[in-house]
């Protein structure tokens, strides 16, 4: 095995377990020594004969667990209440690559899912060690530890001999083990956020009758809404809040609330915090103290209250909360302090901005649509967005969610969490601090220079089949039509209108949008009725349009003239549409410029007309990603990730701050996962370059040679078909002579067997965003790489369907290999196979943080890499304390 270093800092992991509650576990130190040998006593005799295989001392197991290195020996610990409450590690064999693993979890802790989440957390930190493989000594009779090892989701192999199992593990990351992850992660959340959003009981820290206070708004918020459970106010100066005599302390309290609601200044909220965690609370809700003198939590102080949280396995939602709310019946839960009316509805709507928070709540209450759920994320020092997501993931009463965000924690997993709860609601996102716009001339790679703006974040979220809205108002345009409408099953558009020149306008904004309207033949998808036509002629119409097969959806519009009644031809779009299969939207509009009263909740009803095909192509967006394959991910035997990481670990041994790879080297990296690459040969003189051309046949290509990032096309230092040695003379003659015209220093050519004409030139590469990870980019190649705005990017894809997926969302790349006026159909296959094969490489190479494979030649038989450029830098791994 080979040894690495410790991690810097210590080791800490918080796990969420199978009841809800967290656990905090860390690397040990010598000065757990007593901790670990009083929790090894502690256990049951049968518990200690099973963990020891009898009933050895355990002083020199607990010293050797609290000494372990974190090289070929870790160990993890985990406390609950200040005790020691499970124990687990591994130590390395001489066998390389593999280490053997045991457990230990206190009687009382036992079947909460900490043994699996030890295993969990051991495999991975291993498994970025070069460990790949976990043995384990077993008790036959030790069926909890065997139900770990079975249920993992690792591939197991059991051998038994004496009463004894040997377990062995592969501890590999795959797709299936993340998966099995997920699915513990997924229920853990849920139950971890009941307390939080379902509580059965609540105590108000801090709640007075003083004007201004925010734990006395907040109580009076959950008074009102009718809350459903029991509920308390503490205030250490006791007397009466709301009606209620206060506590002076939580310890007061007869049983402990499952919530508790701080709203006190800094040390105060640190104190009630202890005090929670000591009564037995499940949930902590920290708003902001209502004053701003009295300032917000030091990151000093958020860590020792996260530390408090953790050790009582309690969930945390903030600091610096606006609140929660619930509206199902059975709860009725307003734990804020905002004046806006919350009415029960079907979205979900999250923030980590309270100010944004409330303004959504705000918008929701003024456009009559309901609220299911409300969370005020705040700091967000635990509970998280991706929390939100699972939670609201099988909540019945939500049809759509509604998010802020301003960043990602932890990206990788927000977009597994956010695909799979797209494909059931549709998640809706307006995203602030938006990033700069790239100056091109500052990119070093064609694939830089092509990443516009926040392609990136578009990336992210496209690929988890989030909606993106660039204001409030497209936003909550969207979340009407998501809360009250069908998808509609395709993008042809039917229009009814009292106005030609409103119908026009609105198939001109079809148009753009890229929405169809039928206006000619035998059934026109444009009806334009008179300007006196009230709610019978519009029933008739909307019937008539939608019966006809061939309309997706409709758009309707009214436009007041002198004695209309915008009212009653709401009311008859809404009766007509009501439980329709095809979704309705409209614009009827009062004559001074208002929308009308409705009686009920009927279709969504725009102020501007040109919301409505807005509207509809962003659900035709959506019934199209839902309607796209999942696809297979990739199998490809041939990879050799080992020589992968010798090229990489070679260069930053020579290289330690990291640069751009030679092209030798850039040629051997891709070649470990089988990526075509046409072969280069660097010749320094011109008798060189005649022996190679010589040596691989006629005809060549000859490229001035440039140190990267620079480009020999960038000059048009390029010269093709060069058939004899006279040629090749006078190509590189000329190729120095532009090199020197350009002000840059000739130091020879690279010479290529020249790749058969026709074809594409593509561009495939990749950029490390240092937020989210790597992006992968494809776009016309050559020397058309970089410029405008027809590149695609999204998130290194892991199957078919989604490689495919980045093909087709560059438009001049797919249109180019579906055979471009009357040319030849390319090998989409071959191109498709390379884009997964360098995706491969790029996740399991991180140190490669930028890429231009520039240009990828595409032929109707195959593909072929021509020129390539790649820049690595150490790695630097992300400590994510929190696993979920």
């Amino acid at each position: 095995m080979v040894a690495s270093a410790p991690e810097p800092g210590p080791l800490v992991r918080d796990v969420l377990l199978r009841d809800g509650s967290t656990l905090r576990l860390r690397a040990p130190t010598r000065v757990d020594f007593d901790d670990i040998k009083a929790f090894y006593d502690g256990l049951s005799p049968d518990s200690r004969y099973l963990r020891f295989h009898g009933f050895g001392r355990t002083d020199a197991v607990a010293r050797a667990d609290a000494q372990a290195s974190g090289v070929d020996r870790l160990v993890l610990i985990g406390r609950h209440d200040g005790r020691v409450v499970a124990a687990a590690g591994y130590d390395g064999l001489r066998e390389p690559g593999v280490a053997e693993v045991a457990f230990a979890v206190a009687d009382d802790d036992q079947h909460r899912g900490i043994g699996m989440r030890m295993l969990e957390q051991l495999a991975a930190l291993a498994a970025d060690r070069g460990i790949h493989r976990f043995d384990a000594e077993v008790m036959s009779n030790n069926g909890p530890m065997l139900g770990v090892f079975e249920h993992a989701g690792f591939a197991v192999q059991r051998r038994g001999l004496f009463g004894e199992v040997t377990v062995s593990l592969d501890i590999t990351p795959t797709e299936a083990v993340l998966q099995r992850i997920d699915e513990r992660d997924h229920f853990a959340a849920i139950a971890s956020l009941r307390p939080v959003l379902a509580p059965s009981s609540l105590a108000v820290v801090g709640a007075a009758t003083t004007p201004g206070n925010v734990g006395g708004a907040v109580l009076a918020n959950i008074i009102a809404a009718g809350f459903g459970g029991v509920v308390t106010a503490v205030n250490r100066a006791g007397g009466v809040v709301c009606s209620m005599r206060a506590a002076r302390s939580l310890d007061e309290l007869e049983v402990a609330p499952e919530l508790v609601i701080i709203a006190a200044p800094g040390d105060e909220v640190l104190e009630f915090a202890a005090e929670a965690a000591a009564k037995g609370a499940r949930a902590l809700l920290v708003l902001p103290p209502g004053s701003a003198h009295e300032g917000e939590l030091s990151p000093a102080r958020v860590e020792r209250l996260l530390e408090i949280v953790r050790g009582a396995g309690m969930r945390l939602v903030g600091p610096g909360s606006l609140g929660v709310v619930n509206t199902a019946a059975e709860v009725g839960l307003n734990a804020t302090f905002t004046g806006a009316s919350v009415r029960a509805g079907a979205l979900a709507i999250g923030s980590p901005s309270g100010a944004v928070g409330i303004g959504l709540l705000g918008h929701a209450a003024a456009r009559r649509l309901g609220v299911s759920m409300f969370v005020s994320l705040g700091h967000r020092a635990d509970v998280s967005t991706n929390d939100l997501l699972e939670c609201w993931e099988h909540d019945e009463r939500t049809a759509a969610v509604v998010l802020y965000v301003e960043s990602f924690g932890s990206p990788e997993r927000f977009t597994r969490i956010a695909r799979r709860v797209s494909r059931s609601k549709p998640i809706l996102v307006v995203k602030g601090r938006r990033g700069a716009e790239r100056v091109l001339s500052e990119a070093r790679s064609h694939t830089a220079a092509a990443l516009r703006g926040d392609a990136v974040i578009d990336a992210l979220l496209y690929q988890a089949g989030v909606l993106r809205f660039r204001s409030g108002q497209e936003l909550f345009d969207a979340a009407e039509f998501f809360e009250r409408q069908p998808l509609p099953r395709g993008r042809q558009i039917g229009i009814v209108s009292n106005s030609a020149g409103v119908a026009t306008l609105a198939a001109d904004a079809c148009a753009t949008r890229g929405l169809d309207v039928s206006e000619a033949g035998d059934a026109p998808g444009l009806l334009v009725l008179g300007i006196s036509a009230g709610p019978a002629e519009y029933d008739a119409s909307i019937r008539e349009l939608l019966g006809d097969p061939t309309i997706d959806a409709l758009m309707v519009f009214y436009i007041e003239f002198y004695d209309g009644n915008p009212e009653a031809v709401l009311d008859a779009i809404s009766a007509v549409s009501e439980g329709q299969p095809k979704p309705v939207v409209a614009s009827v509009l009062r004559s001074d410029g208002r929308l009308p009263a409705r009686t009920g909740v009927g279709v969504p009803n725009f102020r501007f007309p040109e919301s409505c095909p807005a509207v509809l192509a962003r659900a035709a967006e959506r019934r199209e990603w839902l309607s796209r394959p999942l696809g297979e991910p990739p199998h490809y035997p041939d990879l050799d990730g080992p020589a992968a990481r010798a090229v990489i670990s070679s260069f930053l041994d020579r290289e330690p701050a990291g640069g751009w790879l030679s092209l030798a080297e850039a040629e051997a990296l891709l070649g470990t996962h089988g990526v075509p690459v046409a072969a280069s040969h660097r010749c320094r003189d011109l008798d060189r370059a005649v022996a190679v051309a010589a040596e691989i046949g006629a005809p060549v290509a000859l490229k001035a040679d440039f140190a990267a990032p620079a480009h020999a096309s960038d000059i048009d230092a390029v010269l093709l078909g060069l058939e004899d040695e006279s040629a090749l003379r006078s190509g590189w003659r000329e190729l120095e002579r532009r090199v020197q015209a350009a002000g840059r220093e000739w130091i020879g050519a690279i010479v290529q067997r020249l790749v058969a004409p026709g074809g594409a030139d593509v561009l495939v590469g990749a950029v490390a965003d240092p937020d989210l990870g790597p992006v992968l980019g494809v776009g016309l190649g050559g020397r058309q790489a970089g410029l405008g705005r027809g590149a695609a990017f999204r998130l290194l894809p892991g199957t078919d369907a989604e490689a495919d997926e980045l093909i087709d969302s560059a438009e001049g790349v797919a249109t180019q290999l579906d055979g471009f006026r009357g040319s030849a159909v390319l090998d989409r296959q071959a191109l498709r196979e390379l884009i997964l094969r360098f995706a491969l490489l790029l996740r399991e190479s991180p140190e490669v943080v930028e890429a231009d494979l520039n240009s990828v030649r595409c032929m109707t038989s195959g593909c072929v890499v021509l020129d390539l450029q790649l820049r690595v830098e150490p790695r630097r791994p992300v400590e994510r304390v929190k696993t979920w």
